[in-house]
């Protein structure tokens, strides 16, 4: 009788044990919260930080003159703008019919088309402007990591930038 009432009472104490939800992994609760991850406004704050962390390396690497600094700019903003905009919970859609998703579909085509072709053009202006081995400079960087501020931080290294060799 004794052990029935043990074992029950056992089964009692680790029953709320056992419904608790798992936790993170040893580890992963730091790394979602030194990330910004399930808050909008520290991701966005942080994706700003690094955005500006990636122009200054890449102005820097270029050794952009004076004279070149409106090509940059406006280089620089035609990057930034946002093609579409941010993944998320997006609103629940009215049903539409096919013929209806897509018009909507070629809308959003046409409008991303637009968005390239403002960033191939300030990308072209902002080359042209560029000297020859300024030009090599921002070939390689973007054959070895696609166009614009986003690309890594070792390649800044490995052509002069911050942490990287110097050519001076």
């Amino acid at each position: 009788m004794i052990r029935y009432a043990a074992l029950a009472a056992i089964c009692l104490l680790a029953g709320p044990a056992a419904a608790q939800p798992p936790g993170p992994p040893p580890g992963m609760g730091d790394m979602h919260a030194m990330h910004g991850a399930g808050d909008p406004a520290a991701m966005k704050a942080k994706m700003a930080e690094h955005m500006a962390q990636m122009d200054k390396d890449m102005h820097t690497i270029l050794r952009l003159r004076p004279d070149q600094e409106a090509a940059w700019r406006a280089f620089r903003d035609a990057m930034h703008q946002q093609a579409m905009p941010p993944m998320g919970m997006a609103p629940p859609k009215p049903a539409m019919t096919t013929p209806q998703r897509l018009d909507e579909m070629d809308k959003r085509a046409a409008e991303r088309q637009a968005h390239h072709a403002k960033m191939e053009a300030a990308t072209r202006a902002f080359y042209a402007d560029l000297a020859p081995e300024q030009q090599a400079v921002f070939d390689a960087l973007h054959r070895m990591h696609g166009a614009g501020p986003m690309m890594g931080r070792k390649v800044m290294m490995m052509h002069g930038g911050p942490g990287g060799p110097s050519h001076d």
